[in-house]
């Protein structure tokens, strides 16, 4: 590892810290990590950087035994018995977080560009291409003013629900390597449709990443489309979601 790599390793664990302390006490943060309180606060205070063996303990620590805790804890259900993720989409730490274990999960392939669709899915693939220091390409429910040429595909989410989806042509390029991101994937209708504008784009689909997927969309995404990449999500929730009151 390069001294810059190291150095780089050793912040983003102190940003993991910071993070986690918004949601977890020193006390707590010093049971799961076996570090004292008072060492855990002048690392998230900024006074000290943890060694290179303490990022990599963090970090991988955060994965095993936090990060899907504290994503299942931020889903809600609506009052209409729907998934409500905004509570992940909005916290610009925790997402900072994903992207560094989407970035860890997917640097053993080529990434050209991240690849996302409007609204939701826009923050976390910002962060991810972040990551891979690439250009991130969105694909929209309606054509844009200004741009002359688009790729186009159709998106069936029911018999009474039909969409057209359109990506700016000069977004992506023949032989490029996109890697998809979203928020939640409920039928997989959407990210289908999103390989089909790579393929339409001349370009490889080289993985697939979502926050959550409802029940087994992404295992029926798999077959599909037929890829042979990582088609993964964080978390996965029950196809009918129970009611809490909140």
């Amino acid at each position: 590892m390069s001294r810059v790599a190291d150095v780089k390793a050793r912040i983003s664990s102190v940003e993991l810290l910071a993070t986690l302390k918004k949601s977890y006490s020193y006390k707590e943060l010093s049971a799961v990590l076996g570090l004292s309180a008072p060492i855990l606060s002048r690392y998230v205070r900024g006074h000290v950087l943890p060694s290179a063996a303490r990022s990599e303990k963090f970090i991988a620590t955060f994965r095993e035994k936090l990060l899907r805790k504290m994503v299942m804890d931020a889903v809600k259900v609506t009052q209409d018995g729907s998934y409500d993720i905004s509570g992940v989409v909005n916290n610009v730490g925790l997402l900072r977080q994903i992207a560094k274990v989407v970035y860890s999960e997917f640097s053993v392939t080529t990434v050209d560009r991240v690849v996302t669709m409007e609204v939701d899915g826009i923050p976390l693939a910002a962060e991810v291409a972040g990551e891979f220091n690439v250009n991130l390409a969105v694909v929209r429910s309606e054509r844009e003013l200004g741009v002359e040429e688009f790729v186009e595909q159709k998106a069936v989410y029911s018999p009474s629900s039909v969409k057209y989806l359109y990506l700016p042509k000069a977004s992506i390029r023949r032989g490029e390597h996109l890697l998809v991101v979203d928020d939640l994937v409920r039928s997989g209708t959407t990210i289908e449709a999103l390989a089909r504008i790579a393929e339409k784009g001349k370009a490889k689909v080289v993985g697939v990443f979502a926050i959550a997927s409802v029940d087994q969309s992404m295992q029926k995404l798999k077959g599909r489309l037929g890829l042979t990449c990582p088609i993964e999500s964080l978390v996965t929730l029950e196809e009918k979601p129970k009611r809490y009151s909140y």
